[in-house]
């Protein structure tokens, strides 16, 4: 497998690095990509996908077309793509992120059993860890994606910016170990039987100066009610 050509709206200078780096050509202009290749990635905003599509049908390729969103509906680009599908890696991504494809899993779907084969053999050259999911699954697995990562990352920042009122920034750095081992119990008991803290124990006493100091903060001090009220609730349902 060899990336033969690298498209974008506009030429700029990390798209031509893309190129650059995988010794293949670039364009930016629709009419000048290349009609013979066997996979097109349409890697872009998610409200973007649907236009994208219709820019690429009058190529009139015979090859696979992929969004990689895990929100985006198949029928977005196989509604005017012939050969078209899903490939959305379960994971965070950054720029200079340093990953273990063999531990992404890859939700693929396609419009055609056809299209679902070779999207499988080239899922597998990625992962070992590749599943055949529907769009409205896929929308579920996004939503709690959403919660398990997004949310948690914002947590994570709200954290920090309580924690460095009135501490250097160093100390800040305190909170590392805890994070670190909360995520590791959590693998291993499961949240419900992981989870620690006031909330969990009903220490109201411990809430409400919590509340104290948040009271400048109406955001914060409201995600905190929620939260606590959400990890009351959780320990009290019955299975």
């Amino acid at each position: 497998m060899r990336l033969v050509q690298v498209f974008n709206h506009r030429k700029t200078k990390v798209a031509t690095q893309l190129a650059n780096s995988h010794n293949c050509g670039f364009t930016s202009n629709y009419n000048l990509i290349n009609t013979e290749a066997d996979v097109y990635f349409i890697c872009v905003k998610d409200d973007a996908i649907a236009e994208v599509a219709k820019k690429l049908a009058p190529l009139n390729s015979k090859g696979l077309f992929l969004h990689t969103s895990g929100s985006i509906d198949i029928s977005v680009i196989s509604n005017c793509l012939k050969n078209a599908g899903v490939f959305y890696p379960l994971q965070t991504f950054s720029k200079n992120d340093t990953l273990d494809w063999n531990e992404i899993p890859i939700l693929i779907e396609a419009n055609s059993n056809g299209s679902l084969s070779k999207l499988k053999t080239l899922a597998k050259l990625f992962s070992p860890l590749v599943k055949s999911m529907s769009s409205q699954k896929r929308l579920t697995v996004h939503l709690s994606a959403v919660f398990a990562c997004n949310f948690t990352n914002a947590l994570y920042e709200a954290s920090q910016q309580i924690m460095s009122n009135g501490v250097s920034k160093s100390e800040v750095k305190l909170l590392e170990p805890l994070m670190k081992q909360s995520f590791n119990k959590m693998l291993a008991l499961g949240p419900k039987s992981a989870q620690t803290g006031p909330a969990k124990r009903n220490d109201k006493v411990t809430m409400q100066k919590h509340l104290t100091i948040l009271k400048s903060n109406k955001q914060l001090s409201t995600i905190y009610k929620s939260l606590s009220a959400l990890i009351i609730s959780q320990q009290n349902e019955k299975f």
